[in-house]
C-alpha cells in the first residue's frame, strides 16, 4: 500500500517533462532502505510505414523500507522515435507504456529511453536504482499507400469522370485488389503501381464513395467526392410524350393500340415499365409491350370487364439512378350501344282495328359488328313477329293479341318489356318498353239514372274515350227509345235528348274490336204517392238522399255513428241502420248502386243501398267533419268523382280539392287553388257550388264545378258562403241560403222574402225543374218546448227572372204538424234541417236531429198563385 501511494504521487509523466535537462550533481540517497527497479532494459518495435505501432509496457517495482511519501517520475528519449511514456498504477506496481511516433518512414530507428524516479521535481535526489536506461529498436517496413489520398471528380449529367491513382505496394506484395462502397465508383486499368478511378454517369447532384485497396495483409482506403452538374442540352428525368392515355372499348372487345414515346435521361438504363391498377379494380386489362425507338405499345381489353370506368398507371423506370414516372391510363368500357327505334307505343281506342295495332322496331348496336340477336316479351298481349334476327338487317314486328288486350284495365297505360340479347352473349342484354295506351270507349253513368213515365229531356252520359269515335251515331246503341238529338261534349261526356219515357232504356257503344263498352240502364219508375209522416230519429244528421228505386231515404246519424235508412212500406216507414263509427255524411253514386259515406277516421266507405252491406273502404289523407245538421261536406259529380272536405293523400291533379273516383277507386285532386269546405250539388250531379270557408276575413269566394270542368272556377256576383242551399235537378236554379235564387250561370232570379216577420228560413228545397222554391221556416217567437207554433213552408215561384221587382212571387204557404229539429233557442239546439224532394216534385223530405218528415205538397192552382192563402196539409196516415 505504501508503494501504491508512492507511485501515485509520482504521477503519469511524459517523455522528459518534469525531468532535468542535465544530470545534477549526485546527492545523498533521499530514502535509505528504499529502491526501485524495472523488469526490462530493452524494447523492440516493428511495423509498416504509415501504420500505428502498439505501445510496449515496462513494469516498475518499488521495494524496501523507508517508503517515501512523495515521488516524481520522468522519462527522456535520448533518441528520435519515441512519442511519449505513460505511467499507470496497477496494484503494487507501476506500468510504463512506451508509444513510438506515428507515420515513421520506412527504416531502422535505434535509441535509448532514460527513466528516472526522484524525490523532487528537479530530480536532483534520485531514489536508489534511478535513473535507468532502456535501449529500444524500431523497425519500419515499406507500407501500402495511395497517391493522392483523396479525389474530387466532376462531370456533366450523363457523362463519366476518371482520375489516375498511384499505388505503393507493401513489402512482399506484388499486386492489390479494390472494392467500392457504391455501384457508380469503379477501379479500372489496375497495375502493380496504380489504377484509374472511374465514376459512371449520374444525375446532377453530389455523391461520395470509398475505394478500399487490399494488398497482402495490408489495407487502405481512398475517399472520392463526385459532383455532377446539369447539362442544359439534355433531359434530366424520364419524359413521356403524353401526360395520360385514354382508351375506350365496348364490353367484350379490345381497344385500338396506342404508342407512347419516352425520352430517358443520359444516365438512365434501359426503359422499363409496369402496370399498377387503381382502387383494387379488375386488373390485367392493359397490355404494354416495348416498341421501336424508345416507345411503348399499349392496348386495353374489355373482354372481361363490365361497363364502367377503369383506371391504371403505367410506371416508367430507367434504373436505380432515375426516378420513376407514372402515366395515368383510363379505360372507358362502353355498354353495348343498343339502338332501338320505332313505334313503341300502341294506342287502342274507338278507331282501332286488329290490323292497325302493329308496329316495327329496328335493332342495332353500331359499335359492334353485325351479329345475331334474340328477343322475347313478358306480356301475353304483345306478339313479336320473330324471336331472332340480325343487327342492322332484320326488324322486329309488334302486334296486339286482341283477346289478351281486352282483359286489361281500360283507360290505363300498360307496359310490356321486350328483352333483346346477342346470341354470342358478348355483351349484356337490353330491354325496351312497349306501351299500350288502352282508351277504348267505356260508359260509366247516365245522369239522372231514373225518370218518371212520360218524362223527356236531356240525359248526360259519362264515360271515357269518346273523342276517338268518328261518328257517335254509328256506334251508339240505344234500346227502349230513340234519341232525338245526340251531342258529344268532350272525351268523357255526351248528351242524349230522349222523348217521353215509356219504359227502361239502355245505352251501349259498339267498336271494331268487339270490346264491351258497358251498358247503362235508364230506368223509368213511377213515383207512388207518399202521405204525411213524422218518424222520430234523434241525433245530428249528415246528408240526405232519396232513392226512387227503393223508395228509401238515407242519412248518417253522427250522434249514433250509423248509416240510417228510412224505407217506405205500405203502412208507413221502416227504419234500419248499420254502425259506421265517425261517419259524417252520405251521398249516392250516379247509378244508384252505392251509398258513399265519409268517415272522419280518414276513410271513404261504400255501402249497398239495398242491404246496407259494406262494399269497400278506402283510405284518404284525412277526412274532416262537423256535428251539425247542415254544412254538407260531400258532393258527387255525375262522372263518379266524390268531392269531400279533407285531403286525398296524393299529389295528383295539381289542386287542393280532394276527390275519390268511384270508377277507378282512386283518390285525386280537382285542379285549381281552391278548397272544399261544403257544397250543394244539382240532382243530376252536373253542377256543384262550393263554399271554401266561412272562417276567414275577407271570406274566400264561392267556386263552382260543372260536369265538364277540370278545375273549379270562381262564381261571379261576389258570392262567398252560406250555411244552407239547394239546387234543382239539373242545376237550373240555385238557392243561396234562404235569401237569393240564382240561375246556373249565377244570374239573379230574385230575392226570397218571407212575409211573416216572425218567421225565418231554415231549409230551401227546389222542385225538380227548379220552377218552385220551398222554404221551411220557423217562428222565432215559438222556439220553446211548450210552444204551439208550427214550422211553415213557403212556396215561391222561381221560374222566371224578376224584372220590375226584386222579390220572388209567393204562391202559398202551409204549416207542418211536426218539427224535424229541436225547437228551443238554447245554444245547443240546431234548428237547421236537411231537405230533399221526390222525383215527381210532390213530396218534401225534412230531416233534423229530432225526426224525419215526409210532407206531401198541397196543390197550388193558378188562382191561388194570384191570391196567396194558407194551405192545409192532409191528415197524417
Amino acid at each position: 500500500m505504501a508503494l501504491s501511494l508512492l507511485l501515485a504521487a509520482c504521477g503519469g509523466g511524459g517523455t522528459s517533462a518534469g525531468a532535468p535537462s542535465s544530470v545534477p550533481t549526485p546527492t545523498p540517497d533521499p530514502s535509505p532502505g528504499f529502491s526501485v527497479s524495472i523488469d526490462r532494459t530493452q524494447l523492440r518495435f516493428a511495423g509498416d510505414e504509415g501504420s500505428v505501432l502498439a505501445p510496449q509496457v515496462i513494469l516498475g517495482t518499488g521495494s524496501g523500507t523507508n517508503v517515501p511519501t512523495t515521488a516524481y517520475f520522468g522519462g527522456q528519449d535520448l533518441g528520435t522515435a519515441i512519442d511519449r511514456v505513460e505511467a499507470r498504477i496497477n496494484g503494487t506496481q507501476a506500468q510504463f507504456y512506451v508509444y513510438p511516433k506515428m507515420q515513421l518512414a520506412a527504416g531502422e530507428y535505434a535509441g535509448t529511453l532514460k527513466l528516472s524516479m526522484c524525490a523532487d521535481m528537479q530530480c536532483a535526489q534520485h531514489f536508489k536504482g534511478s535513473p535507468v536506461e532502456v535501449a529500444y529498436m524500431i523497425s519500419i517496413s515499406k507500407g501500402l499507400n495511395v497517391t493522392p489520398l483523396g479525389l474530387d471528380l466532376r462531370a456533366l449529367g450523363g457523362a463519366t469522370a476518371s482520375a489516375a491513382v498511384a499505388v505503393q505496394l507493401p513489402t512482399g506484395a506484388s499486386s492489390f485488389s479494390v472494392t467500392s462502397s457504391v455501384p457508380w465508383l469503379q477501379a479500372k486499368n489496375i497495375t502493380a503501381s496504380g489504377m484509374t478511378v472511374v465514376a459512371s454517369s449520374k444525375a446532377p447532384g453530389n455523391y461520395s464513395g470509398v475505394l478500399t485497396i487490399n494488398a497482402g495483409q495490408r489495407q487502405t482506403s481512398l475517399a472520392v467526392n463526385y459532383v455532377v452538374s446539369a447539362d442544359p442540352a439534355s433531359v434530366t428525368s424520364i419524359t413521356p410524350e403524353r401526360a395520360s392515355l385514354d382508351f375506350s372499348a365496348p364490353t367484350g372487345y379490345a381497344s385500338g393500340a396506342q404508342q407512347l414515346k419516352v425520352t430517358l435521361p443520359p444516365w438512365a438504363q434501359a426503359l422499363g415499365s409496369s402496370v399498377r391498377y387503381q382502387y383494387g379494380g379488375d386488373g390485367d386489362w392493359l397490355a404494354v409491350t416495348p416498341g421501336a425507338g424508345g416507345s411503348l405499345n399499349l392496348v386495353a381489353s374489355a373482354a372481361k370487364l363490365s361497363p364502367g370506368i377503369y383506371r391504371a398507371d403505367v410506371v416508367l423506370s430507367g434504373g436505380a439512378e432515375v426516378l420513376s414516372v407514372s402515366v395515368p391510363v383510363t379505360l372507358n368500357v362502353l355498354p353495348a350501344d343498343w339502338r332501338i327505334s320505332g313505334a313503341a307505343t300502341l294506342t287502342v281506342d274507338a278507331a282501332s282495328t286488329a290490323g292497325s295495332l302493329s308496329g316495327q322496331i329496328s335493332i342495332d348496336i353500331p359499335n359492334l359488328p353485325v351479329q345475331g340477336w334474340q328477343a322475347s316479351s313478358n306480356a301475353s298481349w304483345l306478339v313479336l313477329s320473330r324471336n331472332s334476327g340480325s343487327l342492322r338487317t332484320d326488324k322486329l314486328g309488334l302486334s296486339v293479341n286482341v283477346p289478351e288486350m281486352l282483359k286489361l284495365a281500360n283507360n290505363q297505360l300498360h307496359a310490356a318489356d321486350v328483352t333483346v340479347s346477342l346470341a354470342s352473349g358478348i355483351t349484356a342484354a337490353t330491354k325496351f318498353t312497349v306501351s299500350l295506351n288502352k282508351k277504348l270507349p267505356e260508359l260509366n253513368y247516365i245522369s239522372p239514372h231514373t225518370r218518371l213515365p212520360g218524362e223527356s229531356g236531356k240525359y248526360i252520359v259519362r264515360g271515357r274515350g269518346f273523342d276517338a269515335i268518328a261518328d257517335l251515331r254509328q256506334v251508339l246503341q240505344v234500346t227502349g227509345t230513340t234519341p232525338t238529338a245526340i251531342m258529344r261534349v268532350n272525351d268523357t261526356q255526351f248528351e242524349l235528348t230522349l222523348p217521353a219515357a215509356t219504359g227502361a232504356a239502355s245505352v251501349a257503344l259498339s267498336n271494331g274490336l268487339g270490346a264491351s263498352s258497358g251498358t247503362l240502364i235508364l230506368k223509368t219508375l213511377s213515383q207512388p204517392a207518399i202521405g204525411y209522416a213524422a218518424v222520430a230519429a234523434q241525433g245530428s244528421k249528415g246528408g240526405i238522399v232519396f232513392d226512387p228505386e227503393r223508395q228509401a231515404l238515407y242519412t248518417v246519424n253522427k250522434s249514433l255513428g250509423s248509416l240510417m235508412r228510412f224505407s217506405k212500406t205500405v203502412t208507413g216507414w221502416d227504419v234500419s241502420s248499420v254502425p259506421v263509427t265517425s261517419a259524417d255524411a252520405v251521398a249516392m253514386s250516379p247509378d244508384g248502386k252505392s251509398l258513399v259515406v265519409t268517415v272522419t277516421t280518414g276513410h271513404i266507405k261504400l255501402f249497398d243501398p239495398a242491404t246496407l252491406a259494406e262494399q269497400g273502404s278506402f283510405k284518404a289523407g284525412y277526412v274532416d267533419g262537423d256535428t251539425l245538421n247542415n254544412l254538407p261536406r260531400i258532393a258527387v259529380r255525375n262522372d263518379g268523382k266524390v268531392l269531400f272536405n279533407g285531403s286525398s293523400g296524393v299529389q295528383d291533379g295539381g289542386g287542393y280539392m280532394a276527390y275519390f273516383d268511384l270508377v277507378t277507386r282512386r283518390f285525386g285532386n280537382i285542379g285549381g287553388a281552391f278548397n272544399f269546405g261544403w257544397a250543394v250539388a244539382s240532382g243530376d250531379g252536373s253542377h256543384i257550388n262550393i263554399v271554401q270557408s266561412a272562417s276567414y276575413s275577407p271570406a274566400p269566394p264561392m267556386v263552382s264545378l260543372d260536369s265538364n270542368d277540370l278545375a273549379s272556377k270562381v262564381a261571379p256576383g261576389g258570392l262567398n258562403f252560406w250555411y244552407e242551399a239547394a239546387q234543382s235537378l239539373r242545376g237550373e236554379r240555385f238557392a243561396e241560403g234562404t235569401y237569393t235564387v240564382w240561375d246556373r250561370d249565377f244570374n239573379m232570379i230574385g230575392k226570397v222574402a218571407i212575409p211573416d216577420r216572425e218567421y225565418f228560413g231554415r231549409t230551401p228545397i227546389f222542385s225538380p225543374d227548379g220552377k218552385r222554391l220551398y222554404v221551411m221556416a220557423y217562428d222565432s217567437s215559438g222556439l220553446y218546448a211548450t210552444s204551439t207554433s208550427k214550422p211553415r213552408v213557403y212556396v215561391f215561384d222561381s221560374s222566371t227572372r224578376m224584372v220590375t221587382s226584386t222579390d220572388l212571387p209567393l204562391l202559398a204557404s202551409f204549416d207542418l204538424q211536426d218539427y224535424p229539429t229541436c225547437k228551443t233557442s238554447a245554444y245547443g239546439c240546431d234548428t237547421r234541417a236537411l231537405g230533399t224532394i221526390s222525383p215527381d216534385g210532390k213530396t218534401l223530405f225534412l230531416l233534423g236531429d229530432s225526426a224525419m218528415l215526409a210532407v206531401p205538397i198541397p196543390a197550388v192552382s193558378g188562382a191561388k198563385a194570384q191570391l196567396m192563402r194558407r194551405l192545409v196539409l192532409p191528415a197524417p196516415h
